[in-house]
């Protein structure tokens, strides 16, 4: 998510994480990018997720809408896919079977940088009907959701999905088939401060891991994950540090894009921790308030980096309006 430049993070002690390389150390490496569709002024994009065909669905965490566009035809508008009611804004994206996709829904005031605890549900978005609208139905509630944020695919067999909860800093774990849910995951690292009250932000699961920022403590992690109830199987262990990320992207060789929202940049990140900017710099409006990531999925597209940004609202850059903007990678 995001942070008022003015609030002071205090890194906490790595007592309770066990330690692959947190490093510190970050060098420039600018790729070149280019803006694919921008937004009005203010929009808040917060998330997205790349369908089969290659279109880009946003999450919009300024008004509940979700979004489609077309990164492979120039100059293609964007498309109104449904409005959530009964929330101001829609987050964590994930696509369980092809064009089936479930989605975060919930309130939080970006003005004042607070969710409403109890407010959050996960809804179902059916765009398997070429010749229709999307069908969109609400899963479950979430009432103990103090502010529900990310969220990825545990077994797409089973139909489990995680989802962190930034304000309590712990992972449920919901079966989108009966709607069920159970609090599977609550670690020290994934926890929100008294300085900042965002933890576990973005998260992704591969190889047997659930890899996660927390953005209070301005780490990057993993923990081993049981794919079949969602529960940790070891300790967590910390990959870097000084990351105030945001979503992020995995790509084959395990390097992971985090985006790091109020520093206007998106940074690689190495398995062993080596952090490197790949894009955009502070008071820069390139990547300005990125927010989440995702490579694409077409053969024309594969390496291509999409980045979704907030318009820099809570960057000291000139507020403009939330944008996807790709990165060539």
């Amino acid at each position: 998510m995001h942070v008022f430049l003015s609030v002071c993070i205090t890194l906490l002690a790595s007592a309770n994480v066990n330690s692959l390389a947190l490093s510190p150390i970050d060098t420039h490496m600018t790729l070149p990018t280019h803006d694919i569709y921008q937004f009005p002024n203010e929009t808040w994009l917060e998330n997205l997720a790349i369908s089969q065909n290659g279109h880009i669905l946003v999450t919009v965490l300024s008004s509940p809408e979700l979004w489609q566009v077309d990164p492979l035809h120039a100059n293609s508008p964007a498309t109104l896919v449904c409005r959530i009611p009964g929330a101001t804004g829609i987050l964590g994206i994930v696509e369980m079977e092809q064009d089936v996709f479930y989605t975060i829904a919930g309130n939080f005031t970006i003005a004042t940088t607070t969710s409403t605890s109890g407010s959050y549900s996960i809804w179902k978005i059916d765009m398997r009907s070429i010749s229709s609208p999307a069908i969109t139905s609400k899963l479950t509630d979430i009432p103990e959701g103090m502010f529900l944020n990310g969220m990825a695919v545990l077994n797409q067999l089973k139909g489990l999905v995680v989802v962190g909860d930034a304000g309590a800093g712990v992972v449920f774990t919901i079966d989108v088939g009966s709607g069920s849910y159970s609090k599977t995951i609550d670690d020290p690292t994934m926890k929100p401060t008294d300085a900042f009250p965002i933890g576990i932000n973005g998260l992704k699961i591969r190889g047997g891991y659930l890899y996660y920022t927390t953005t209070a403590q301005e780490l990057f992690s993993r923990i081993p994950i049981d794919s079949m109830d969602g529960s940790a199987t070891g300790p967590a262990e910390g990959i870097a540090k000084n990351i105030f990320g945001d979503d992020f992207a995995l790509d084959k060789s395990g390097n992971a894009y985090i985006g790091e929202n109020p520093k206007d940049v998106v940074a690689k990140v190495t398995s062993e921790g080596g952090v490197t900017v790949v894009a955009g710099s502070l008071y820069s409006n390139l990547v300005a308030g990125a927010t989440s990531a995702g490579f694409g999925r077409t053969c024309f597209d594969h390496t291509v980096l999409y980045v979704t940004t907030s318009g820099g609202i809570e960057s000291p850059v000139p507020v403009e309006g939330g944008k996807v903007v790709a990165i060539y990678t």
